[in-house]
């Protein structure tokens, strides 16, 4: 995890604690899945040949179109995958000593940025980890309810959602502690 992001709103005291995103495997089947479609038109083309018939007897396909359609199905299989990419690297939450930062980046050019201001305001935190997969490699979804306007901060697919949690809690008892009693 990066911690030396630096924004240029960041107040004078304000540290980045944790740069958490989704979890790796997450990534993984979604890209395990391009690669299944990548394969799959190379194990029919050879029975393509057999199976068109003209006149009865089999056909073959100049290799010009053969070409043509494989290099448009891998360019169209390779912006899947950096859409993907793009996806999973930039959807990211930052958690300073003073708020919550939530990134979501939507596509390639469009990107939501969400600021939890003030960690006292945040009134309940869900850690939620389910099925086999997220037990055994510690992934979950991550619920932050503010008290404010009673809006959530949501991030589905965090890697290590239990020491998140637990780093904003550190984070939101500093915070009270420093805040000066009425």
């Amino acid at each position: 995890m990066r911690r030396d992001i630096r924004l240029k709103d960041f107040k004078s005291d304000e540290r980045v604690l944790t740069v958490a995103r989704k979890h790796w495997f997450v990534f993984f089947i979604q890209i395990l899945g391009l690669i299944i479609l990548f394969i799959i038109p190379f194990f029919f083309i050879p029975f393509l040949t057999i199976f068109i018939a003209a006149g009865g007897g089999p056909v073959t396909i100049p290799s010009g179109y053969g070409i043509f359609f494989a290099s448009m199905w891998a360019l169209v299989l390779w912006q899947m995958l950096f859409a993907r990419w793009t996806d999973y690297y930039y959807d990211i939450w930052i958690i300073t000593n003073w708020r919550i930062i939530d990134i979501e980046q939507k596509g390639f050019f469009k990107r939501n940025v969400a600021t939890l201001l003030n960690l006292d305001h945040i009134e309940d935190i869900t850690t939620e980890i389910g099925g086999v997969f997220g037990t055994f490699l510690n992934y979950g979804t991550l619920m932050v309810q503010t008290a404010a306007a009673k809006t959530e901060f949501f991030m589905p697919n965090i890697a290590n959602p239990r020491e998140i949690d637990r780093t904003i809690r550190k984070a939101q008892e500093a915070r009270i502690s420093l805040t000066p009693k009425e």
